[in-house]
């Protein structure tokens, strides 16, 4: 048989599978990139995981303090505040600690389901790749010279797709940067809706209507509004490390609950006193005036003088 009735007799069973390679033909590089994604969120995942683990026991150790403190009934209430203080401020830290944990288990399980798909379209697309190669090695296996042309190309393509594979795994990247940078995008906006609950909670404090419920919600608002930031941070880190293009963030950190009371709360203070010592030395001045100044002589109607007098 010759090299042109081999071909007749496999051309419709050609189309048919370069038709199925086309649908599939991006899975090898998407693969290849992905797991470089997977690899870098289980490092990350340790990390966090030992970081956490660190913090809660620092967390069970101010507890403790903070439990001994607050049920005694001897020490005084300077030495309970600073204990709860610091019991506070390691449950802030462990909550930042373990929403990043729990951000980075959820997006490696949703990595992990992508790798099971990809995994089964290559093996589809392998196995479709098999059927022609086997056909073309047949048919064209060395120097054809029936179709020099082919020769040529045969060269020129297997050059254009090493090129593509690289391009291809740099947009598997790009993709991935783009997905981390939509979820930083939702964690800082997240955040910032705490931070506007947090200063609702400021104002009610001012206005002499607050008390402790206002200054735990507070508290819990900034917590997590600092959780939210942290979480915008790994993100933009990943999508850095996944595209060397994009621009870090900005050192951001919310400010604590003491803080923003004091801030508050002093100028308010403040405020009060300068507006008080006016108001006394107004008073003061007024005072004065009524007591020192000169009684003015009693009103005494002066007779008409009449023109020719």
């Amino acid at each position: 048989m010759s090299i042109h009735d081999t071909i007749a007799a496999s051309r419709d069973r050609h189309a048919q599978i370069l038709s199925d390679l086309r649908a599939v033909d991006y899975a090898p590089d998407a693969l290849k990139s992905h797991e470089a994604y997977l690899a870098d969120l289980r490092y990350q995942l340790r990390q966090a995981t030992r970081s956490l683990e660190k913090i809660e026991h620092v967390t069970r150790v101010e507890h403790k303090l903070h439990a001994g403190q607050r049920d005694s009934t001897v020490r005084r209430l300077e030495k309970a505040d600073r204990g709860m203080r610091g019991y506070y401020a390691a449950l802030e830290r462990e909550n930042e600690a373990r929403g990043e944990k729990e951000m980075l288990e959820t997006q490696l399980g949703e990595a992990v389901t992508r790798e099971q798909e990809l995994r089964t379209v290559c093996s589809h697309c392998e196995s479709l790749s098999a059927e022609p190669e086997c056909l073309y090695k047949r048919v064209f296996e060395g120097p054809t010279e029936e179709f020099p042309e082919e020769d040529a190309q045969e060269e020129a393509t297997r050059a254009a797709q090493r090129r593509f594979g690289e391009v291809n795994g740099q947009l598997g990247n790009v993709r991935q940067a783009m997905q981390c940078l939509a979820k930083a995008w939702l964690t800082i906006k997240e955040a910032l809706l705490s931070i506007h609950e947090a200063i609702g909670y400021c104002k009610t404090n001012a206005s002499g209507c607050g008390g402790i419920f206002t200054d735990i919600g507070q508290s819990y608002s900034l917590s997590r509004a600092q959780q939210k930031v942290v979480q915008t941070q790994a993100l933009v880190s990943q999508a850095i490390r996944l595209d060397s293009r994009i621009q870090a963030l900005p050192g951001m950190h919310i400010v604590r609950h003491d803080m923003i009371s004091g801030i508050i709360f002093d100028n308010v203070e403040k405020a009060g006193f300068v507006l008080d010592s006016a108001q006394k030395e107004l008073r003061r001045i007024r005072e004065r005036i009524f007591k020192e100044a000169d009684t003015p002589p009693p009103y005494t109607e002066q007779p008409a003088l009449f023109v020719g007098e």
